[in-house]
């Protein structure tokens, strides 16, 4: 009989310990997935994110705009120098890269190189874009509860479209790189070169 219950209790004991080793790593695990709410990025997460090299990533090729004055999703573009042959602004598409990180685009900067000459841009809420202003100007996709919203928070599933207006104009075969660097994330940098001919809308591939 006491080897009945001593076999009975060493059972019960076994399952315990499964239980519970099973939930400390279920616990470890979804402290791995999934990153804190203040965006910053953390475990598998941010080890991705090393992997990867960005925090954000591009959908699509850059849209260079000829350098005139128009006027873009109700912002008005007000170029350096009114030249039909040069880039005067640039609309780009960003997402997440990875799972539920939530970037804060008001902590986003953005800076551009060209020519040797590095500037941080300014972020405008509305309408005109002078040289060195960005906006946000279309938000889309879905969340987990609904459509994309009017904050300024980019979440998983969501696309934002930047318009630039460039502190300088871009001709024809110039280099310039765009850096979107969110708050305690690893920048994008994306490097492109002004095609040798500028139209209206200019795609700028790879």
């Amino acid at each position: 009989m006491k080897k009945r219950q001593q076999d009975d209790a060493i059972t019960v004991l076994s399952v315990i310990l499964i239980i519970l080793a099973v939930c400390a790593a279920a616990a470890f695990f979804m402290h791995l997935l999934i990153p804190h709410q203040t965006g910053t990025p953390h475990g598998l997460v941010a080890m991705a994110i090393r992997e990867s090299g960005d925090s954000v990533r591009m959908t699509g090729d850059p849209g260079g705009y000829s350098s005139i004055p128009r006027t873009v999703s109700g912002f008005d573009i007000r170029p350096r120098k009114t030249d039909v042959h040069a880039i005067g602004a640039i609309q780009i598409s960003i997402s997440p890269i990875i799972g539920d990180m939530a970037i804060d685009m008001d902590q986003t900067s953005i800076t551009i190189i060209d020519a040797g000459r590095e500037t941080l841009l300014t972020q405008k809420k509305a309408s005109p874009l002078n040289p060195g202003d960005w906006a946000i100007i279309s938000r889309y996709g879905y969340l987990p509860f609904g459509s994309a919203n009017d904050d300024d928070i980019l979440h998983a599933g969501e696309t934002f479209d930047l318009l630039i207006t460039l502190p300088e104009t871009l001709y024809p075969k110039e280099h310039f790189t765009l850096m979107i660097t969110p708050f305690g994330g690893v920048p994008l940098r994306i490097t492109r070169t002004v095609p040798g001919r500028v139209t209206a809308v200019t795609i700028i591939p790879n």
